[in-house]
């Protein structure tokens, strides 16, 4: 790295402090943070003179960043994802600690360019991580073809201009949190299920409405949002609620029970507070509890149940009482130690660990029964004198009789502990290669240690020349000690192996790295060396250090104070902050502008820049008008001539970023208030890993769960492998855009679950929520209605079948009596035998139709494609002498295909058809029928122009045996539209009437559309 000429130095420098300065000034004001970085990226390759630069933000991953800005690459790079790896030059400059420079990227295979700029004839690269060391936001870099680019005053400048960075990508991170933030609220609102959530203001007035407000108030969420308490509900709910939103406002939290169309609702109203603690709105939530007193008569037999789970567990389970006594344990200790149990029973819990690891056991049950809870790796001892790793995780409970005793689980470890030993391991390997990344004479030697290749700056000089070494083996040109040093390695990387070594020749040290060069068959042929004279590199960064403390500070705002808290010296960024011009404040004493409190801390902070940190502070600064501003600032002691100190600190306004945190705190806590009350379930946030985030829920309380052994689990840790099976797939869907509803059974009980994706601000999606409540008393419920039907079915059957006899015995003996005796009955005689024949002939009709609604379930074909423009092709010409008859015009639309009993749906449209034909009164009949699809539903409409139905006897119309004519009006038996109803219902449907006297009838059929 060259430095500049002296021609240049002190014009650049001004110009280079100007940017820096305006940058600044840009960086506090800009509500733009992306299209800053973009003016950045343009006024950093401007006065460096290069050709490229980009500002990339790092990801999680590590190993990957995305382009936030650039210049010289493609348009189309912006928010396109770049290789972080350590191979990479951004890569090395994210994970160092200071700027990672290089004049000649192309002569290192481990200084990889972005992928945009292989091509190009890069000669200079300069990185420089954005943020802190421990956590950096990302990296700024720059490419030039000129060599001469990469100059000392180019690093130093583009180290400054990342550390004013730090405000503008602060702004990024503060405003993607509280949007994340803003849309977890507004998901759990908007998918609440079986019930209501709701936010109320000061004023009675709802502001959030979310669940299912229809099935509760009998409203929709539109409908109330905005909508005083008393005028949106209905009266009797409102005298309920009113009261206790009142309280909730004055910080009091309530719960009660109340009926609403026929069903109990648990309601929970619960105050919303600010930051010091004041109420400022309320949530009101209710659920559906109408099947919870027999989910409490199920809880003993759950409990029951969870005891056989734990005795059948594969894991080492074990229960100690309070004299460390072994109160129960499992199959599985008997399996790992190789203890019989009538051994384990005379044996105390310590008996299983040797040495240290039987202290640290004592330790961890003591502390298990002081703490409530605890978790231990040691080395588990066998009856054979091995040792096996194992985690425990106990809990303190209480057993039947009211004693204190610990319950855990004792996991077998192997595999995870030699996971970790290699991941540590390759660590190491990792670590090595970045942090010793060379810089110097390269050579390259082959298996009988004779240079091959040799070149460098330094060769000829301290090191024998390129042309001595070339052909040359390691023991013939170097000193004994140096080979004694040197040749190890070498032979190492040989084998595969990489290291380093450091050694003296001439005087000087240096530190020399080896490696394994593989050929495309991953053969090793050769290795590659690299030589450092770090004597030099130690110079030049004890240089550099003098110079580092001030730059890293300076970026806003700058001042300087001396020893009595007198302003020396104030930059026009600093005075301008707050009201004032430079020459006001220097030579005023600090107090002028900060409270006695904030100068004491400044003064305590000063100890900590003797240890080489930089302390900020957080504090109200006064402006000259009189008002404060939040300001934050870093400072330093630097020395003066006089053996003095003078404090300089870098400050800056950080107003924006305090209301960014209040407003998402807020949020967080409505967030955070709503998950931890989630009534009859549990609410859970995860990542791709599948590992809880966050999890809360009034299921957790039930079930005796804390939160925190949720959070940081798994799926595979918390169930079963069979169960995870299950329900991964629905877990994992989120991340591709899906939303599931799916039930599972787990530990007796009846799970019904929602997932789906959270979104970021850029739409995507950077996490999964699971939402889960028992159904298991609404399912016994089902099943219980399933079964009454199935016995009134057998019932009508029966009831139908054995009328059949009887009916047909009363028909024969009135026809008999008509045949021979019908001369001898008078006019009346005659008109009561015609009544009885008839009456005998409709209750045939009748037991018939009965016979025929008690058999839809199971005398019904099994399930086929079917093609309703057939169905309806048979239905009209079954009909078609009745349609002539009447005169009447049949439409048929196009109809869909679906999986049914034709024959069934054969039934429904022809009796709707006929239905229609015959009550179309005077004029000729015209009907139409037409599909339509609506998600995953198919209406099938049949319409005509008839005399329609009265809207108070929509409901008669499909009872059996309710008439609403006369038969000397209309002829039926008043079956047919229950025997529809009863068909649609075995297909998944349902059937409804829309009809006004007069204004025909539509009646609508909807059906399940077909699997793809």
């Amino acid at each position: 790295m060259e430095s500049p000429s002296p021609t240049d130095g002190l014009r650049t420098r001004l110009r280079r402090q100007e940017v820096v300065t305006d940058l600044g000034r840009r960086a506090l004001e800009t509500d733009d943070p992306e299209g800053f970085l973009r003016d950045v990226a343009a006024t950093v390759t401007e006065t460096v003179g290069a050709e490229y630069c980009v500002v990339l933000e790092s990801l999680p991953d590590g190993e990957t960043g995305v382009c936030r800005a650039s210049i010289g690459w493609e348009a189309d790079r912006i928010g396109a994802t770049v290789s972080t790896g350590p191979e990479t030059h951004l890569g090395a400059s994210l994970r160092a600690d200071q700027s990672v420079v290089t004049d000649d990227p192309g002569a290192d295979e481990r200084m990889v360019l972005p992928e945009s700029l292989a091509a190009q004839s890069i000669t200079s690269a300069v990185g420089v991580p954005i943020g802190s060391d421990d956590d950096p936001w990302g990296v700024l870099a720059v490419y030039a073809t000129d060599r001469a680019a990469a100059t000392d005053a180019t690093v130093d400048f583009c180290r400054r201009v990342a550390a004013l960075l730090e405000p503008a990508v602060e702004n990024v991170r503060t405003r993607r949190d509280l949007a994340a933030s803003k849309r977890r609220y507004r998901t759990l609102v908007d998918h609440f299920p079986n019930g209501v959530v709701t936010l109320v203001d000061e004023d009675l007035t709802y502001r959030t409405v979310g669940g299912e407000p229809t099935a509760v108030a009998g409203v929709t969420a539109a409908e109330i949002e905005g909508e005083s308490v008393r005028d949106a509900i209905p009266e009797s709910l409102a005298d309920e609620l009113v009261p206790r939103y009142e309280a909730a406002l004055e910080g009091e939290s309530s719960s009660f029970e109340a009926t609403s169309n026929g069903r109990v609702y648990d309601f929970h109203v619960i105050p919303v507070r600010d930051d010091g603690g004041e109420p400022t709105a309320a949530i009101g939530m209710s659920q559906d509890v109408t099947e919870r007193d027999e989910y409490e008569r199920q809880l003993e037999r759950y409990q029951q149940y969870t005891d056989e789970i734990l005795d059948a567990i594969d894991d080492v389970f074990y229960v100690v009482d309070a004299d460390g006594d072994l109160q129960r344990w499992n199959e599985s200790l008997t399996a790992v130690t190789g203890y019989p149990d009538e051994e384990i029973a005379s044996m105390e819990p310590t008996d299983f660990f040797d040495g240290e690891d039987r202290t640290t056991a004592a330790a961890a049950i003591r502390e298990g029964f002081e703490t409530g809870s605890v978790s231990v790796e040691v080395n588990l001892a066998t009856n054979d004198g091995d040792t096996v790793p194992f985690e425990f995780n106990a809990t303190t409970l209480e057993d039947p009789q009211g004693n204190a005793v610990l319950a855990g689980i004792g996991r077998d470890v192997s595999d995870r502990v030699e996971r970790q030993r290699r991941l540590e391991e390759s660590e190491r390997r990792y670590r090595t290669l970045a942090k010793h990344f060379p810089n110097g004479a390269v050579g390259i030697y082959d298996h009988a240690l004779t240079y091959t290749l040799a070149e460098g700056i330094e060769l000829g000089e301290t090191l024998p020349a390129a042309d001595r070494l070339e052909g040359s083996r390691l023991p013939d040109r170097f000193p004994d000690h140096a080979v004694a040093d040197l040749e190890p390695l070498f032979r190492a990387a040989l084998e595969g192996e990489t290291g380093d070594v450091q050694t003296e020749v001439g005087g000087r040290v240096w530190r020399v790295w080896a490696t394994p060069l593989r050929d495309a068959d991953g053969e090793i042929f050769a290795g590659l060396s690299f030589a450092q004279d770090v004597t030099e590199q130690v110079e030049r960064e004890n240089d550099l250090e003098r110079y580092e403390t001030i730059v890293e500070v300076v970026n806003d705002g700058v001042y300087v104070v001396d020893e009595d808290g007198y302003f020396t010296m104030v930059n026009e960024t600093y005075a301008a902050m707050l009201g004032y011009d430079p020459s006001d404040l220097i030579g005023e004493h600090v107090s002028l502008v900060a409270d006695e409190t904030v100068i004491d801390r400044a003064r305590e902070l000063e100890s900590d820049t003797a240890a080489g940190e930089l302390p900020t502070i957080e504090a109200p600064i006064r402006t000259a008008d009189g008002d404060t501003i939040p300001m934050e600032a870093s400072f330093a002691m630097l020395p003066t001539d006089d053996s003095s100190w003078h404090r300089v600190g870098v400050a800056r306004d950080i107003s924006e970023r305090k209301a960014w945190e209040r407003e998402l705190e807020e949020s967080e806590r409505r967030y955070r208030t709503l998950v931890e009350n989630f009534p009859d379930g549990a609410v859970g946030l995860y990542d791709e890993a599948l590992e809880y985030l966050v999890v809360g829920g009034e299921a957790f309380d039930k079930l005796g769960i804390a939160e925190s052994e949720v959070i940081g689990t798994t799926l595979a840790d918390r169930y079963p492998d069979d169960l995870v099976a299950e329900i991964e797939p629905h877990f994992r869907a989120v991340f591709d855009g899906e939303s599931n509803t799916f039930e599972y059974r787990t530990r007796g009980r009846d799970v019904r679950a929602h997932t789906l994706p959270v979104r970021n601000e850029d739409g995507e999606i950077f996490a999964g929520m699971v939402m889960a409540q028992d159904v298991t008393e609404r399912r016994e419920y089902e099943r219980k209605l399933e079964q009454s039907n199935e016995r009134l079915e057998q019932f009508a059957y029966a009831a139908s079948h054995d009328l059949q006899e009887p009916l047909r015995m009363i028909t024969s003996y009135l026809t008999l009596l008509e045949q021979r005796y019908g001369d001898a009955f008078d006019e009346d005689g005659e008109e009561f035998l015609a009544y009885a024949v008839d009456g005998a002939e409709r209750m045939r009709e009748m037991i018939d139709g009965l016979l025929e609604y008690s058999r839809v379930e199971t005398n019904g074909n099994p399930f086929e494609p079917t093609d309703l423009n057939a169905v309806l092709e048979d239905v009209l010409a079954d009909l078609q002498v009745r349609i002539e008859e009447t005169d009447a015009e049949v439409t048929i639309g196009d109809l869909p295909r679906l999986e049914a009993d034709a024959s069934q749906l054969r039934q429904v449209f022809q009796n709707l058809l006929e239905n229609a034909l015959t009550y179309s009164g005077d004029e000729p009949p015209r009907i139409r029928v037409d599909a339509e699809r609506r998600g995953d539903e198919w209406e099938i409409a049949v319409r005509d122009e008839g005399i329609g139905i009265d809207s108070d006897d929509v409901d008669r119309v499909f009872t059996i045996f309710d008439r609403l004519h006369g038969r000397e009006e209309y002829e039926g038996t008043g079956i047919g539209l229950a025997l529809c109803e009863r068909i649609v219902e075995r297909h998944g449907g349902e059937i409804t009437i829309d009809s006004a006297p007069g204004e025909g009838t539509t009646v609508s059929v909807v059906l399940p559309v077909s699997p793809e």
